[in-house]
């Protein structure tokens, strides 16, 4: 089959979405199928000097941007022309909300999309979230509808895409993300430890990932102080690193690390960490709380969008912006290490059933149906 993905932004952009797609992409390619990604020339700051390029065998297409929308949405006009001309069997769009969402009314090829559950209530500004209101009711419902399978990440999106937007449930598919499952190995996580001088019988709480408003790392600077004998480890880059520095800079045990950050050091990160904190506002998944599974490390994590879906009973879920419930249960973690081991055991086990290489089979029968369909 030929598969073309048409998202916002990918590869050399990091983020959930584009992880999503990078890795869906190879393991496709793995079982015999060509892909080609179309999306912005953008990265998050500003524009990228290749167009065309081909990345572990995904052709990759570049087109112009006429402007951006916040972090995630941009508009590229050229991908009209790259559908209405496609030879690809299956069009696959990611991301709802964004104007490429209209690729499914110029094409009579099977159709797809996966919305990755954008409902960031609270965390837009007023005037954006009042238009989202408008426009999920009118032409967002009209366009959704007009896909021939819908994708959603976690089980909670199914009855949000069935109960607004009235989906048939038939038409909704659950393929949910996933990790390599090269990740399942464990990583050194002494490399880490050694590389910045911490003790190997030392606590060591992890954030790990985008430094942004809506990821809530505040909420961990805040009850630092509370827990003067671990160290906290604050792992990313984004637009909030300098703020979240501040904030933090007077409160000794806690540790920024930034700037170039390889998979392998991330994988060792997890692996020496005892607690993975991830104090997000929303998140449609999570992928990070997967990584943390993989390497062992016990999770916390907030009762926001697919999060507590994710995690289950492999690990803790705090109230958000309740620094009282996530000191308590940190503290519980901090204080149980034999409620520490047993959530590691739990969460590595469950992490199992979440590889890309067995996401993509379920996706490929996907594709299957719908090409048979068409014949």
């Amino acid at each position: 089959m030929k598969i073309k993905f048409i998202t916002p932004f990918f590869y050399p952009v990091e983020g959930g979405m584009e992880k999503h797609v990078l890795y869906l992409s190879e393991e496709l390619i793995k079982l015999g199928h060509k892909i080609e990604v179309i999306t912005s020339n953008l990265s998050r700051e500003g524009k990228l000097e290749k167009t065309d390029e081909i990345y572990k065998k995904i052709k990759i297409k570049r087109l112009s941007t006429w402007f951006k929308i916040g972090d995630l949405s941009s508009f590229f006009p050229g991908f009209f022309k790259e559908v209405k001309k496609s030879d690809a069997d299956i069009i696959h769009i990611h991301a709802y909300r964004h104007p490429h969402n209209l690729a499914c009314l110029i094409t009579k090829k099977p159709t797809l999309i996966t919305t990755h559950w954008p409902e960031y209530k609270g965390l837009r500004k007023k005037w954006l979230d009042i238009f989202i209101i408008l426009f999920d009711k009118t032409l967002g419902k009209f366009l959704i509808n007009k896909y021939d399978r819908v994708i959603a990440v976690a089980k909670p999106e199914v009855k949000w895409l069935e109960n607004k937007f009235k989906i048939r449930k038939e038409k909704i598919e659950l393929i949910p993300n996933g990790i390599p499952k090269e990740q399942l190995k464990q990583f050194n996580g002494n490399n880490f430890r050694k590389k910045y001088n911490f003790k190997l019988n030392e606590l060591l709480i992890l954030y790990f990932g985008r430094l942004h408003k809506s990821k809530g790392v505040d909420q961990i600077i805040k009850i630092s102080k509370y827990f003067p004998n671990v160290k906290f480890i604050i792992m990313g880059n984004g637009p909030e690193l300098n703020n979240l520095k501040s904030e933090g800079r007077n409160i000794k045990n806690i540790k920024f690390i930034y700037g170039k950050i390889t998979d392998k050091e991330k994988m060792e990160a997890f692996n020496a960490a005892d607690i993975f904190i991830h104090p997000s506002h929303y998140d449609a998944f999570g992928i990070t709380l997967l990584e943390a599974f993989s390497q062992k490390c016990a999770v916390i994590t907030t009762n926001q969008g697919g999060l507590p879906w994710v995690v289950e009973k492999a690990g803790l879920i705090f109230k958000d912006n309740d620094l009282n419930d996530l000191k308590e249960k940190l503290s519980l973690l901090i204080n149980n290490n034999k409620l520490r081991l047993e959530l590691q055991e739990k969460g590595y086990k469950k992490v199992k059933n979440f590889t890309w290489d067995k996401i993509a089979r379920k996706l490929e029968l996907v594709y299957k149906e719908l090409l048979n369909k068409k014949i």
